[in-house]
This record gives C-alpha cells, sequence and structure tokens, in this order.
C-alpha cells in the first residue's frame, strides 16, 4: 500500500506535464462522439455523403472522394462532371447505405456501425448494382470484419474500417 502513494504522485505529475505541454486530451475523441452520435449509421453514413460531395458546402471540393477513389486505387475524378452520390437508394427490397456514380465508375457502399448484416445482404446489394459501370463494393465498418453475406459474390466486395476512410487525396489536386 505503502508504493501506491509516490507511484499515483508521479502519475499526477506526469498528467500536469502533459496538460501544461498542451499534450493531454480528455473528453470524447471526435465530434460525432460528441454529439453522441458515433453509431448511428444513417447519421455517420449521411455525414460521409456530405464529406463526398465534390460540390458540397464544406468547401473541399473533390478532395474527399478523391482520397476514396485513390485509397480503392479506382481510376477516376471526384471532379468528373455529373458525380451524384446518394443515400439509402433502393432497388426492389434492397437498399444501398450510400452509392457514389461516377462517369465511368461506381461505388456502393455497406456501411456497419452495430447491425449485422441481413439475409444474403451483400449478395443482393452486388446483384442489384453490378451491371453499373466499373462497380466497386464497400464493406464500411467499425472494426476489421469479415462480410458473411457476400458468398456469391465473394471477392467483389473490399472491406474499410471508418477509421480508414481517407479524409484527403493521396495525389495532388489538378491544378
Amino acid at each position: 500500500m505503502s508504493q501506491w502513494k509516490p507511484r499515483l504522485a508521479d502519475m499526477r505529475d506526469a498528467q500536469q506535464a502533459l496538460l501544461v505541454s498542451g499534450r493531454w486530451r480528455g473528453g470524447p475523441r471526435t465530434l460525432l462522439a460528441a454529439l453522441d452520435l458515433q453509431y448511428r449509421e444513417l447519421a455517420v453514413t449521411a455525414g460521409l455523403a456530405w464529406l463526398l460531395r465534390p460540390d458540397g458546402h464544406h468547401g473541399l471540393g473533390p478532395s474527399v472522394l478523391d482520397g476514396l477513389l485513390d485509397h480503392l486505387e479506382l481510376d477516376g475524378s471526384g471532379a468528373d462532371p455529373g458525380v451524384r452520390v446518394v443515400l439509402e437508394e433502393q432497388r426492389e427490397e434492397t437498399r444501398a447505405d450510400l452509392v457514389i456514380y461516377g462517369h465511368s465508375w461506381t461505388i456502393v457502399v455497406e456501411a456497419k456501425t452495430f447491425a449485422v448484416e441481413q439475409e444474403r445482404q451483400l449478395d443482393r446489394l452486388y446483384e442489384h448494382w453490378r451491371d453499373e459501370p466499373a462497380p466497386s463494393f464497400v464493406f464500411l465498418t467499425r472494426g476489421r470484419r469479415l462480410p458473411i453475406t457476400a458468398v456469391e459474390s465473394r471477392g467483389h466486395w473490399r472491406a474499410l474500417t471508418w477509421e480508414q476512410v481517407p479524409t484527403s487525396p493521396a495525389r495532388p489536386p489538378p491544378r
């Protein structure tokens, strides 16, 4: 017991030094966490869609979309005319959380926070969007989670975590 008091004092001193140097952080790690939205799939996906819009009021232009295209190694640009970002697009009884349409490419995103996959969910998404121009299918999750409903469409889905979503392009913006 006598060992704990000096150790706690050392930890308090270390914390104080970090506070003074501006390296101590407290509270929620993100704005979404501060708003208690970090696990609300629709809200988080809508935020991502907002960032991906090249013409969005965020003023980032195509940079976030270009970062995603680079990360997915897709040949395309967020600056292409006619890029569309669609939330909750439904085809028959299947709904894609997020679809980004470019002139010669398509990205279909199934986003998950805590929800489990629905019956044949990824296979159904693949069936409904596979004929779009150069479709790329993304399974976006909180942690490294393997898609279990991509049976017939196995090999067409790319796993991506929310943390891996690029927020800036790997390539410099065009001049």
